[in-house]
């Protein structure tokens, strides 16, 4: 119960937070946006069966084309890494991607 909890609020922090505007070229591609996002879905759709992929992906394209242009790619790379964690590890790896988009940590 703790961990859908937990996977619960670690998909929220990173899909309902806001990135920097400052750039706005994109530093990945479409493909790996969608790609890292769909990855990154499917694992949460696994770890709480409440989250639909299709609407989870459609908020994780739009969040991941607002953050900056130089921490996009790590952040699509962050994603692509949570999905094959373990759904007890992976709130905290969502965690570490959305701070990846929005501080490069």
């Amino acid at each position: 119960m703790m961990g859908k909890i937990l996977g619960i609020a670690a998909l929220g922090a990173f899909l309902c937070g806001a990135c920097s505007r400052e750039e706005h070229e994109p530093g990945a591609t479409l493909a790996q946006i969608e790609a890292g996002c769909k990855s990154y879905c499917a694992k949460a759709s696994e770890c709480n069966k409440s989250i639909r992929p299709d609407s989870c992906e459609t908020r994780c394209q739009n969040r991941l084309n607002r953050c900056r242009a130089n921490e996009q790619a790590d952040a699509v790379a962050d994603l692509e890494g949570c999905a094959i964690d373990t759904c007890v590890d992976f709130a905290a790896c969502a965690i570490g991607a959305d701070l990846q988009c929005k501080f490069g940590l």
